[in-house]
């Protein structure tokens, strides 16, 4: 099949709250490459990439947005392609799709909504699952979208205008990065509505923000207590070191040791990652201790005195991230959030006096004691 794709100029229509905008034929390809499509097929669908849900202004009623792909067939093999954008507020998912379906002719085909970002007062006050389960239940879901919490409205990074791609494709090459450099976890609708559901471990999922060039950027992530967002957020470097505590490292990642004994800190490199944690409970008492060891490279060091050998900086490092590890775990704590599924283990261990219903008061008591160690394997002149 040979296609070729004509592009619209960037505009506004004014009518219908929805935008026509340059699209990358990469773009096209994820679509059309993915089955056979006809002109009817087509014609008849708006591929919904990104979805945003969020605490409507004046009500308690959910505003839902969505960025959708218009094809047309502009005749002669050809195709003209809009970004466009909708948005409607009602009290339920399953009421928002009938809503924004009404809006447009054709089927609003959610079968490849990459990203759902969810805005963070709505994910404190409602939570997540109610609007997820409706997208997972459908028959036309998609069960791998990546969902994201938003420092404001979901809604203003949704309707961001960029002039090379759909800010959808932003925020997904923007997760995918993350991921993979162990800055985010990975979740999906799915794996984030299956944990919730457990009951045994409390997920943190993606957190995202627009900076003052209204660039969008990863903030870190987002702290939960069941499907309800805490307020709690860490930072890129926080969610690295959790994630390192959860054996959830990534391709690698980047930790920056900051001491009093250096005159600036330096960057290193964790390639390889083992932890182990080991739950008890005596008279009642919970304690959780945690140990990771870590296999590094040094991406950057400078000193005046540099130090002679490697192992004055292993034994700072260590003590450094350890450091910070406490620092982490006491937020966890603070935050009322299990990420690091304590309760799981708990359960496992002493079947007989796990009580589930108190375990979030119980938790508030449970001492952990995080250790890491750091092996730094080499880097240029250092030995």
């Amino acid at each position: 099949m040979h296609i070729a794709i004509v592009f619209l100029p960037s505009k506004e229509t004014g009518k219908g709250g929805f935008l026509l905008r340059k699209i990358p034929v990469i773009f096209i390809a994820v679509f059309l490459l993915a089955g056979c499509w006809d002109q009817n097929q087509l014609n008849d669908n708006r591929l919904v990439n990104g979805i945003s849900f969020d605490k409507a202004k004046e009500s308690d009623q959910i505003l839902g947005t969505v960025r959708a792909i218009n094809i047309r067939s502009a005749g002669g093999g050809k195709f003209e392609v809009m970004d466009e954008f909708y948005e409607t507020e009602n009290e339920t998912v399953a009421q928002l799709a009938v809503d924004l379906q009404d809006k447009v002719s054709g089927n609003m085909d959610v079968g490849k909504a990459f990203v759902i970002i969810v805005g963070e007062e709505l994910a404190q006050t409602k939570g997540i699952t109610s609007l997820v389960e409706p997208i997972l239940r459908s028959t036309r879901g998609y069960i791998s979208s990546r969902i994201v919490i938003s420092e404001g409205k979901g809604h203003e990074i949704l309707s961001l205008k960029l002039e090379d791609s759909p800010i959808v494709f932003e925020v997904d090459n923007l997760l995918t990065g993350g991921t993979k450099g162990t800055s985010i976890p990975k979740e999906t609708t799915f794996t984030a509505w299956n944990e919730i559901s457990d009951k045994t471990n409390d997920i943190f999922l993606p957190y995202i923000k627009k900076d003052n060039q209204n660039k969008v950027m990863l903030a870190g992530s987002a702290l939960f207590n069941g499907d309800k967002f805490t307020g709690d957020t860490l930072t890129t470097s926080q969610t690295s070191l959790l994630l390192i505590l959860r054996n959830e490292l990534g391709n690698r990642a980047l930790l920056s040791i900051k001491s009093d004994e250096l005159s600036q800190p330096f960057t290193i490199v964790i390639d390889n990652a083992k932890t182990k944690m080991d739950v008890k409970k005596e008279n009642g008492n919970v304690t959780c201790t945690v140990t990771a060891n870590l296999q590094a490279r040094i991406q950057s060091y400078y000193e005046e005195k540099p130090s002679e050998d490697l192992k004055s900086l292993n034994t700072l490092a260590s003590k450094e991230l350890t450091k910070k590890a406490k620092e982490l775990t006491d937020l966890l704590i603070k935050a009322n959030s299990d990420a690091l599924g304590i309760a799981k283990d708990l359960s496992t261990k002493y079947p007989d006096s796990w009580n589930a219903e108190a375990w979030k008061q119980d938790y508030q008591q449970v001492t952990i004691k995080p250790k890491v160690n750091v092996e730094i394997l080499g880097s240029n002149n250092l030995k």
